[in-house]
């Protein structure tokens, strides 16, 4: 990272951009970095088509609509549809794929694009994928990396001081998972993750 970034992340220190939970300090410094780097406040909309648009030789596509056979197309339509969300395909060194399960909901197609924007900014390693399995597991699989996508992601299209504040005025989570374009369960996880699902379930009872 370049010196310019580190005195940004160091700026964060002590402003209340940061959660009581140090080991989500680097996926809000992800989140944030990258609302800066697009340009916009933590209070917007994050759009995941101007994040990729940092990234153009990156192309986002549904994974109906890729120039596949229809065997694959249709294994991935009726093989385990509600669970695999997204993937990123290294094509070569100036080309990447990003394909995205189009049966989803678009609430959750954001996330599943930010976390797989984050595999590729973060520059992680990636998984291997075997087809047409006939044995578990289908793929490689690193929870630390995955954790630290997915957790970026999430961060950047919902950001800690945002929901703390939201929160304190009493925000259902409905109303910030529309405002954000996340769904109730991102929001519940960014509760969780950042402490502060105890603080708003102990405003509430009072």
């Amino acid at each position: 990272m370049m010196s310019s970034g580190l005195d940004r992340r160091k700026s964060r220190s002590g402003c209340g951009l940061l959660p009581p939970n140090p080991n989500q300090w680097e996926n809000e410094h992800n989140g944030l970095d990258l609302r800066n780097d697009l340009g916009i406040g933590v209070n917007t909309l994050l759009s995941h088509v101007d994040a990729f648009a940092l990234y153009p030789h990156v192309q986002v596509l549904p994974h109906g609509d890729v120039p596949a056979a229809a065997a694959y197309i249709d294994h991935f339509r009726t093989v385990g549809s509600s669970s695999w969300s997204g993937l990123a395909i290294r094509l070569s060194d100036e080309v990447e794929l990003v394909i995205y399960n189009d049966s989803h909901p678009q609430n959750r197609v954001r996330a599943t694009l930010m976390e797989e924007l984050f595999h590729i900014r973060l520059k992680h390693p990636r998984s291997v994928i075997r087809v047409f399995a006939t044995s578990d597991p289908t793929r490689t699989h690193d929870g630390a990396i995955e954790a630290a996508a997915y957790g970026s992601g999430a961060a950047a299209l919902l950001p800690y001081v945002s929901l703390k504040k939201l929160l304190a005025v009493g925000t259902s989570a409905a109303t910030i998972a529309g405002t954000f374009g996340v769904s109730r369960e991102l929001v519940a996880y960014r509760m969780k993750v950042t402490k502060l699902y105890s603080q708003h379930r102990m405003r509430a009872a009072q």
